[in-house]
């Protein structure tokens, strides 16, 4: 970048004493080293990963999927607290959450036979209150309930959605703040209630 100043200094006669001696002006040319700006790292974003977990400001809200790369999970809603059935009672103090779950697997997905994916299970789940204590499923379940009953642990086959309830258990008159969803462990989607 080039700047120029310009200084005029103009007199109305020469030393001479000539009235017809021509103005004199001086123009001064000073070159300014151009300015450069450092290049601006771009700052990677979850939102530049389409399959980042849905967690924290990227939560969903109660009805919304949550898509995978090959697996669309949606919580449909919560029930609590969820009535007991026969033979079905929570310990003593808790009531059970019921969760209606659908899990589709895309029909381009590929298989791997030795380590196919399964459908999520009841100890993938947990529910938080406001004060962040977590109220999880245990692992185990019945096979027939509640019911609908969301088929647990099940091989996933292309094209293919699963749906139905799990249940958990929490204090009895807990508030759900939200709900967790922890395949294998990692902390993948979050669920908020509507409103």
């Amino acid at each position: 970048m080039m700047l120029a100043s310009l200084g005029i200094l103009m007199g109305c006669s020469d030393d001479s004493g000539d009235p017809a001696a021509l103005p004199t002006a001086t123009i001064t040319v000073t070159e300014t080293a151009p300015v450069i700006e450092p290049e601006v790292e771009p700052t990677p974003s979850e939102d530049a990963d389409p399959y980042a977990p849905n967690v924290g400001e990227r939560a969903l809200k109660i009805g919304d999927t949550r898509v995978g790369q090959a697996i669309r999970t949606t919580l449909k809603g919560v029930k609590y607290p969820y009535p007991p059935d026969y033979a079905r009672e929570p310990d003593a103090g808790n009531d059970f959450v019921g969760l209606e779950l659908e899990q589709c697997f895309d029909k381009d997905a590929q298989v791997d036979p030795e380590y196919p994916d399964t459908t999520t299970y009841n100890g993938d789940w947990v529910i938080l209150d406001p004060q962040g204590f977590e109220y999880g499923g245990d692992g185990s379940s019945w096979s027939d309930w509640p019911s609908p009953k969301f088929p647990e642990s099940v091989t996933l086959n292309p094209g293919r959605c699963y749906k139905g309830w799990v249940s958990l258990q929490a204090p009895k008159g807990t508030k759900i703040a939200s709900v967790v969803w922890r395949p294998g462990g990692t902390e993948t989607a979050e669920w908020l209630p509507k409103g």
